[in-house]
């Protein structure tokens, strides 16, 4: 039923692509004003740059599964199809754009010249053209007429904010990571300002998340829900949006309970035991994440009406 080669090659370009740019977005929001010279700065800088050239590899690899599928497994036909994809396709276009800003936001990650708030507004704005351009040869453009405008912009949307979601979850694992207790005041500090930090920006993440996801199920499947059981479409559908609601959950509790908790923790001068609260529920809502992220890649070689 699923072609195990291209199911791998989206979730490589899910995972490097809302990475780099996620990476990005959450230093240049949570990190950049205050901490620019921060080592974890200079980390999350890199991480992202790594990410990004994950992504043209997955990239690389997802062109050819996509033109291996097509052409019937045979090594000749796979080429020739790869090159008529590149050619002639939409999805083509979008795969030259993507790899040429992927190109350009690892050449930033790796310069040392340039000022670092420089390098990560740059690498934010090419990481979230690069992660658009999946909108392109996904279900975001497969609307006509006066809809498809808007549903491709619903469709990045909702890439564009979980990308931010994924990036953050992963900026976050480190940084706690780095925290230790009493031993590392300075860093349990910075995993107080920044838990809080994203907790702000968190909830716009869910509204819109949850806007673009309603909006793109419209589009692809209808305003009818009473099939969502009657194919393999319609039930991972339903298993992303009961593991997206463990993550909510989580998100929930990071918020409203542990990072209020770190920070009276720190105040009274033993934060051990808050860290490793609020480290292991990070560590658990990413790897909830990810699940999310094989069911998208999943989802994405399905007939969402067969």
């Amino acid at each position: 039923m699923f072609d195990g080669w291209l199911v791998s090659a989206r979730l490589a370009q899910y995972l490097g692509l809302m990475a780099g740019f996620g990476l990005a977005l959450f230093t240049w929001q949570a990190l950049l004003r205050e901490h620019a010279d921060a080592v974890i700065t200079r980390r999350l800088l890199r991480l992202a740059g790594v990410a990004s050239m994950l992504a043209v590899l997955a990239s690389v690899f997802g062109l050819w599964a996509m033109a291996h599928a097509m052409g019937g497994g045979d090594a000749s036909d796979t080429w020739t199809t790869a090159w008529i994809l590149l050619t002639q396709t939409t999805a083509g276009m979008a795969w030259i754009v993507r790899v040429v800003l992927l190109a350009l936001a690892v050449c930033l990650a790796a310069s040392s010249r340039l000022r670092v708030g420089i390098r990560v507004a740059g690498m934010t704005v090419l990481a979230a053209g690069a992660l658009s351009t999946l909108a392109w040869a996904g279900h975001g453009a497969m609307s006509e007429g006066e809809g498809a405008w808007l549903h491709l912009v619903a469709d990045i949307a909702h890439l564009l904010v979980a990308g931010a979601w994924f990036g953050a979850l992963v900026a976050l694992v480190l940084v706690a990571r780095q925290a230790s207790g009493e031993a590392d005041a300075a860093s349990v500090r910075l995993l107080a300002d920044v838990s809080r930090g994203f907790a702000r920006l968190g909830s716009m993440i869910v509204i819109v998340l949850f806007a673009s996801g309603v909006a793109n199920y419209i589009f692809v499947v209808g305003p009818d829900v009473s099939g969502i059981f009657a194919n393999t479409y319609g039930r991972l559908l339903l298993a992303k949006l009961g593991v997206f609601a463990g993550m909510l959950a989580l998100a929930a509790a990071n918020r409203f309970r542990f990072a209020p908790a770190l920070a009276r923790a720190l105040q009274e001068g033993d934060a051990a035991s808050a860290v490793s609260t609020l480290r292991r529920s990070l560590r658990v809502e990413t790897t909830l994440a990810v699940v999310v992220l094989v069911l998208v890649a999943l989802l994405g070689t399905l007939d969402p009406t067969g």
